[in-house]
């Protein structure tokens, strides 16, 4: 049987050193924010989730290092088996705080930092230039740490996307696409419309592995995934090994008041239950909203009816923002303005970047042995 909610990413703080303008958790270094207790987090987060089969875990803030007990965390978590990720903006990521991760976590981490733009466009999203963000990296080389890219999706870098993707597969890294919302800011404005995704963003998305596991519409065959993943969607319903197109099913969210959500970028909005009062457990297995979203088959619209409902499941968040209902077909989709000619050739080349990045996955140690036979996944770019 395949685990649920592999993956959890953890926003520990809302506070920062940053005030990004667009930031989707509101952090900024001009309020401190209370943060959950080290007790609280080990006794309702880490080890309920690591007992339901959650075995990768995301650190994220605000900035997760402004916490004191930071290493304490790092250490609970790998003790306990987890593999570890950790989202950072950089700046705490000097030569003595990775020397003491590296100490406490040895090659058990994947830390990663964001790139919106190889311009003047990302000073303006991420407050820094792209090259702070690129030094960052070399310095996590020379420490032998695994590192990973995330890039957030709207209007404003659209017309850049295809170089950004370029230059970050010049050095070879893995990178994730984080879709715009006004979570935490009145932006509406700034999420990317139908047209942005079907002539921007999906054409370098499907055609590159690097950033394989997390973008939608996913046109992948449910027989082709069925054949190297050992799993059987029409009764499972979420591909989980590896996890493609929405992660929500495999992927769950806890911002730092333990609200818990299907994704990150609902946090704040969407819940389905809070850690302090109701097991995780209960919120995962019981609530009406997890219960709910995970059933492809039943969400409206062309998602529910779709040919690749099952790989691809349509953006839960993006519905969301656009129409206000989590299960409603994901307006930003593209697929009924297709010819079958085109779908086929869509289809085509996500199969060829599909199988590519399975075959880099292994080679570079992304999934441990047995881990797409046995259908546990263990570790992702995401």
């Amino acid at each position: 049987m395949q685990n649920y909610y592999h993956t959890l990413y953890f926003e520990t703080t809302r506070n920062c050193n940053f005030s990004c303008p667009y930031c989707s958790t509101g952090s900024t270094y001009k309020k401190h924010y209370p943060d959950l207790s080290y007790e609280t987090i080990r006794d309702r987060i880490l080890i309920p989730a690591y007992d339901l089969g959650t075995r990768l875990i995301d650190f994220s803030g605000g900035e997760f290092l402004l916490r004191k007990d930071a290493f304490d965390l790092l250490e609970l978590a790998h003790k306990l088996g987890y593999q570890i990720a950790m989202a950072s903006n950089g700046s705490t990521l000097t030569d003595t705080t990775l020397k003491e991760i590296k100490s406490i976590v040895g090659d058990n981490i994947i830390i990663s930092l964001g790139i919106n733009s190889f311009d003047d466009l990302n000073i303006k999203t991420r407050t820094v230039e792209t090259q702070y963000a690129l030094d960052i990296l070399e310095k996590l080389k020379r420490y032998d740490i695994r590192t990973n890219i995330s890039i957030t999706l709207s209007q404003l870098n659209k017309s850049t996307f295809s170089t950004t993707v370029k230059n970050l597969s010049k050095f070879s890294l893995p990178f994730n696409r984080i879709p715009f919302v006004p979570r935490s800011c009145n932006r509406h404005d700034l999420m990317f419309d139908k047209a942005a995704l079907r002539d921007y963003f999906h054409p370098v998305l499907h055609k590159y592995w690097n950033g394989q596991v997390s973008y939608i519409p996913y046109f992948l065959p449910q027989t082709e995934y069925e054949r190297v993943s050992g799993q059987y969607l029409n009764k499972e319903k979420i591909p989980l090994n590896p996890s493609v197109g929405c992660w929500v099913g495999a992927y769950y969210a806890i911002n730092p008041e333990g609200e818990v959500s299907p994704c990150p970028m609902f946090l704040d909005h969407v819940t389905g239950g809070n850690v302090l009062d109701t097991p995780l457990k209960d919120i995962l297995f019981k609530s009406d909203l997890f219960t709910k979203i995970v059933q492809r088959d039943k969400l409206k619209g062309k998602c529910g009816k779709c040919r690749y409902k099952y790989t691809c499941g349509g953006c839960r968040v993006m519905a969301y923002y656009l129409t206000g209902d989590v299960y409603a077909e994901d307006p930003t989709c593209f697929i009924d303005e297709l010819n079958e000619e085109q779908i086929q050739e869509i289809e085509q080349t996500t199969i060829t970047s599909f199988k590519n990045y399975l075959r880099m996955a292994k080679f570079g140690n992304i999934f441990k042995k047995n881990d797409v036979n046995q259908g546990t996944l263990k570790s992702s770019n995401h």
